[in-house]
């Protein structure tokens, strides 16, 4: 088959803007991110894939969660993209094509939903940085923001998980399924991951 799906969402890197912090600061983070990794569903994947952040993060439990879901948008942003290059494949039948749109739609709302998420969490991030985390938290009204985190983030798992489910009822080979399975799993992963660093933060 063409343009593995799988293949192609794997060639590109996550870019957040940070690099890795050096020295005492570059352990100190890391096992900041290594310990809160360990909590979630997935402490292996969180931790490789939010470690880059480091620098960013310190040891901040909220700037943590904002990387997490910045990864995660980012990793749904290039699914969506590996689907849309795949949609056209002539590779694939009239109903493998129907079963990929469908999937790219259901990503599309999970980049969505991602992105509420992401810009909820940075107006957390962005107030408690201006000022006393009480002052901060009662001017952004911070429950009711981490509720629509927690709200946008499962919105985007229910999102993956649409596509799978759809998939089970649709005539599809092996080798794309398997390719489709892989990458929505990997959004979901990532999200799930997530939203577990969310609804431990304490405030």
């Amino acid at each position: 088959m063409e343009a593995q799906l799988l293949s192609i969402f794997l060639l590109f890197p996550v870019l957040l803007g940070s690099t890795a912090a050096s020295g005492a600061t570059a352990a100190s983070s890391t096992g900041f991110i290594k310990k809160s990794c360990s909590t979630t569903t997935y402490p292996s994947l969180c931790y490789s894939a939010l470690s880059p952040c480091a620098r960013t993060v310190n040891s901040d439990p909220w700037k943590l969660c904002g990387c997490a879901l910045k990864v995660s948008h980012s990793y749904a942003v290039k699914a969506k993209a590996a689907y849309a290059s795949q949609a056209n494949s002539s590779s694939l039948t009239k109903a493998e094509k129907a079963a990929v749109k469908q999937c790219r739609e259901n990503m599309g709302d999970s980049v969505d939903q991602l992105k509420q998420s992401v810009q909820a969490m940075s107006a957390i991030i962005q107030a408690r940085s201006s000022g006393s985390s009480s002052a901060a938290a009662a001017a952004i009204d911070l429950d009711f923001q981490v509720s629509n985190v927690k709200t946008y983030a499962s919105a985007a798992i229910t999102d993956d998980s649409t596509c799978l489910d759809g998939l089970e009822e649709m005539r599809v080979r092996a080798n794309l399924k398997m390719q489709i399975v892989k990458l929505e799993t990997v959004v979901e992963k990532l999200t799930s991951n997530a939203l577990s660093l969310v609804n431990k933060l304490k405030y």
